[in-house]
């Protein structure tokens, strides 16, 4: 098969794993609409520079994700923002950094594990989650590993330092200089332990580091004459202050062994195989190989190392933050899983997963059809009746075959790329939807009158705000830090009750935001 058939086939594998379902889970958790409002303001307002959303509050984070979500909206829907919209930037990003890996490993190592490797990375817990999410960490992820492998090549091909500032660019307007400078890191510990000139690596990166902070620098500049110091106290806070630990509010604060434990988790279900293949000699074997690694899986170990030692060093660590690493580590657990795939454990591991898919589709049939009784699960449409049931056929088919034992590593990779592609289609909406406040926004926008003030308080947290509700109201609750300060005239969407106002109605029990009831009271004063 032609390469660029590969490639396509690739790319269309990874856009089908993400992307029919993007929209049918409701936004479920305050950091998607959080994301997502910012885009609305953009619409809204025409300011794409630095937007004010919730009344008061101007972005934490460059606006990239926000001008790729705006962008779409603009082109696809009339302007109008969606769950789908929002999320379509980091399953793209995804798809494109999951094909990349897959050109790179075939350019080196052959398609076969081009194709393992991608599903590997494609079926992790940590990828497929941020791939289907509105938040900034994919997108990041995407054009930092896309600079390191631009970055990789272009000692053969100069014009890839061009692509390498073009993605460093795009990761610095994402989350701030780290995506530039991380990368850049990563490809000069990488050089350096191949021996390059240090002088000529040195400068070389240096001017690729300093070149991609062109763009950025720019949208800081405009941004700064807009938001004046405001704005650059909370750039320094997020992007200096956040690695130091010296921020002003604690912020996802954790022990040093977070990190093993994130990348633990974040590798299943590949992350039991993989432990399994060490009690293997042929695979402990490789382990003397390492000081011989050269070329592509040297980069792969370097790049890995590196992000996951970087971020051990600040206080505030989440397991987004090592995404980057994954289509790294991906490569290795791909090569584990193929040294073991004619043994009676990955045959037995694909009779596990493929059970999986069955019992959970059983499941999600009972709950549908009212046969079973779980309240955090909500029946869902038809549509979401395809992966589950496709998938679950698929395993039967598989259970039945004699070339499952043969085919077991590869057969492993598929079952779970189909299982994850019944969970995002079929499982997450039946499972999340009753969480998110989108039942709450409707209530607010039938009792309160258009053009009505809407505010939204929250005792004791500064920082919190109603994300969830606002997004379904298109940015229409406004930011209060205490009672006295909403006007008499306006309604008000709090835990709190005044007893200046009347009774107030409950909106939800446990709200996406605070996870506590929310109120919503009228005016004082009828205008």
């Amino acid at each position: 098969m032609r390469r660029s058939h590969n490639i396509l086939f690739a790319f269309l594998a990874c856009a089908l794993l993400f992307v029919p379902w993007l929209g049918d889970t409701y936004f479920y958790t305050k950091g998607e609409p959080r994301e997502a409002i910012v885009a609305v303001s953009m619409l809204q307002s025409g300011d794409w520079v630095l937007p004010v959303s919730q009344g008061a509050d101007i972005p934490y984070k460059p606006p990239m994700l926000a001008w790729c979500i705006a962008v779409l909206s603009a082109l696809l829907n009339g302007g109008v923002v969606t769950e789908f919209l929002s999320r379509l930037p980091s399953a793209l990003a995804a798809s494109a950094m999951l094909t990349a890996t897959f050109a790179m490993v075939r350019r080196h190592k052959g398609t076969t594990m081009a194709w393992m490797t991608m599903l590997v990375c494609a079926t992790m817990f940590e990828v497929f989650r941020a791939a289907v999410a509105c938040r900034v960490d994919m997108l990041l992820t995407a054009c930092m590993v896309g600079g390191i492998y631009a970055m990789y090549g272009m000692s053969k091909r100069p014009w890839l330092a061009l692509v390498a500032v073009f993605l460093l660019s795009g990761a610095t307007l994402t989350k701030g200089p780290v995506g530039s400078l991380l990368p850049c890191l990563c490809m000069g510990i990488y050089m350096l332990v191949e021996r390059r000139n240090f002088v000529r690596t040195v400068l070389s990166l240096t001017g690729i580091c300093l070149a991609s902070f062109a763009l950025p620098a720019l949208w800081y500049y405009l941004a700064w004459r807009q938001g004046g110091d405001a704005f650059l106290d909370l750039a320094f806070e997020e992007n200096i202050g956040r690695l130091t630990g010296t921020m002003g509010y604690q912020s996802h604060v954790n022990p040093w062994y977070y990190n093993i434990m994130s990348m633990a988790g974040g590798t299943l279900p590949w992350t039991v195989p993989l432990l399994v293949s060490l009690c293997f000699k042929r695979v402990r074997s490789t382990f003397g190989q390492i000081r011989h690694l050269r070329g592509w899986p040297l980069l792969c170990l370097v790049c890995a190392l590196t992000v996951f030692v970087f971020y051990c060093f600040p206080s505030s660590k989440r397991a987004v933050y090592l995404l980057p690493c994954y289509p790294f580590v991906a490569y290795f657990v791909a090569a584990a899983v193929r040294r073991i795939g004619d043994t009676r454990f990955m045959h037995g591991w694909c009779y596990f997963i493929g059970s999986v898919a069955i019992v959970a589709a059983a499941v999600f049939v009972g709950v549908n059809l009212g046969w079973i009784h779980i309240k955090a699960l909500s029946p869902v449409g038809a549509w979401q009746w395809i992966p589950a049931l496709g998938t679950a056929l698929v395993a039967g088919c598989i259970f039945v075959s004699r070339r499952a034992r043969v085919l077991s590593a590869a057969t492993a990779a598929v079952l779970t790329y189909l299982l994850v592609a019944a969970y995002l289609g079929s499982y997450m909406p039946m499972a999340l939807n009753s969480r998110s406040d989108i039942g709450a926004a409707r209530r607010i926008d039938e009792r309160v009158p258009r053009g009505a003030a809407i505010y939204g308080v929250i005792p004791n947290d500064s920082l919190l705000r109603y994300y969830n509700m606002n997004f379904y109201l298109h940015d229409r609750i406004l930011t209060a830090q205490s009672v006295d300060q909403v006007p008499d005239t306006a309604w008000l969407v709090s835990p709190l009750t005044d007893s200046l106002r009347p009774a107030p109605e409950v909106l939800t029990r446990s709200s996406a935001d605070t996870r506590g009831p929310v109120l919503l009271s009228p005016p004082r004063k009828r205008q």
